[in-house]
């Protein structure tokens, strides 16, 4: 987060760990609401549908709010975001194969 920021002094590391509490709490909710629908079984649609369009949607909007964004900035950082955490998952997948391997 602190990249995305580094040349505006207004935004502190106690800033951008509150943004990335805030994101992770979310997901953690998004998660276990994904497994309820699944479990009362809700339309797979439905389901995917909230998988792929909730995260995106809730970091735009968080990045808006929180940092005090235009539109534009605030998408282009959300792309740059996205790869990140892209980026991320796939190195945490390959640590946990890694890891089951031996």
């Amino acid at each position: 987060m602190w990249l995305l920021f580094a040349w505006k002094r207004r935004y502190r590391g106690y800033d951008h760990a509150i943004f990335v509490t805030y994101s992770l709490s979310f997901m953690t909710l998004l998660f276990i609401t994904v497994s309820l629908l699944y479990a009362l079984h809700v339309a797979e649609a439905v389901i995917m549908t909230l998988i792929f369009l909730a995260p995106p949607l809730h970091l735009y909007k968080q990045l808006r709010g929180a940092y005090d964004l235009s539109r534009f900035s605030a998408f282009w950082r959300l792309l740059v975001l996205s790869g990140c955490i892209w980026v991320i998952l796939v190195l945490f997948m390959q640590l946990l194969l890694l890891l089951g391997a031996f």
